[in-house]
């Protein structure tokens, strides 16, 4: 299946006076620049009526910013009836359940209604009734600032600061593999059309770091084990110490984050073990593709970072479990 033009996504848009979309699950910057982005223009350019939710909360650093009112916490999409809207849109999700029906087998998109996915993982299955995913994009954020331009979208200060959340957060401040000069060049765009970087991303995100979350990376560093061979390496966190140090998922995510740039490794992964299943992550800063890892334990996401989840197990089965994929699937280098 290819990818829509933007002209007629926008052109579906433009018919939908009520709109529903959701922040993914473990929301990163990125999802809660794209989807307030969305809802803003929605909301001014076309006068619709926009509902955003979120089933988790927010990291620490994250949730005073002053555009998190405009979303509904701890509510899933499928605890709406979706049939009330004109069209469901869901951005930065590689596959509709990292959205929805989490915990509810039984969860599916209503039959017979518009469904708009715009996204740039890898490994998005094209499930909308149109889809725009680009994997060169460095954030959903930045592929969204190409289809507002197309569609002739002003960029005022509120705008501009809701895409700058996405594209500075997605690219680890310019530091992520995919894509980093299109991130520099949107990140000018941006601030020169009304962003501040100081006081709305750099103060309240780079600067706010709890010190809860600095006790969880050192945790994630002391127990690293390292394939010195293969040039890979993993840690792990129990249920007990992400309760003790009262991380979210949102906070979880970010541990892997913190590993990546070692020199001896090439690629890193975590599993963090939740209530009902064991949550991994992927980094790669060695043109390692590790979404083929996540695919083989049925996760997806990009080349260079991409994530999975495994049914309730041991940390130590988990562990086995994920170096016998790697294994099987082999590291495979990509060509620049």
């Amino acid at each position: 299946m290819e990818n829509n033009t933007f002209q007629e996504i926008w052109e579906e848009l433009k018919k939908c006076k009520k709109v529903v979309m959701s922040l993914h699950y473990g929301p990163d910057g990125d999802s809660i620049g794209a989807c307030t982005a969305m809802k803003y223009v929605l909301e001014k350019q076309l006068n619709a009526e926009v509902t955003l939710v979120s089933p988790d909360t927010l990291a620490e650093n994250m949730a005073n910013l002053s555009l998190t009112k405009e979303i509904e916490f701890n509510k899933d999409l499928s605890d709406l009836d979706l049939k009330n809207f004109d069209a469901i849109i869901f951005l930065d999700s590689g596959i509709y359940t990292w959205v929805a029906g989490r915990g509810k087998e039984n969860f599916s998109l209503p039959e017979n209604q518009t469904i708009i996915n715009i996204d740039h993982h890898g490994t998005n299955t094209l499930y909308g009734t149109l889809n725009y995913v680009d994997e060169k994009q460095p954030s959903t954020c930045s592929l969204l600032i190409d289809f507002f331009e197309e569609n002739n979208i002003e960029f005022d200060k509120k705008l501009s600061n809701r895409l700058l959340l996405g594209v500075c957060t997605d690219s680890g401040f310019f530091t992520f593999d995919t894509n980093p000069n299109k991130a520099i060049k949107d990140a000018s765009f941006l601030i020169e059309n009304g962003a501040d970087y100081l006081n709305e991303i750099l103060k309240p995100i780079l600067y706010n770091q709890p010190l809860k979350l600095k006790k969880y990376y050192s945790l994630l560093t002391n127990r690293l084990k390292i394939n010195r061979e293969k040039r890979f390496a993993y840690s792990y966190i129990t249920q007990e110490e992400i309760k003790d140090l009262n991380l979210n998922m949102a906070e979880v995510r970010l541990g892997v984050n913190d590993l990546q740039f070692l020199s001896e490794i090439d690629f890193v992964f975590t599993l963090s073990e939740m209530q009902d299943s064991i949550k991994g992550s992927f980094r790669s800063k060695k043109q390692v593709d590790v979404s083929l890892f996540a695919k083989a334990l049925g996760g997806g996401g990009h080349k260079f970072a991409a994530a999975f989840q495994l049914p309730k197990t041991s940390l130590e089965q988990a562990e086995k479990k994920v170096i016998e994929a790697i294994e099987k699937v082999g590291i495979h280098k990509i060509q620049d």
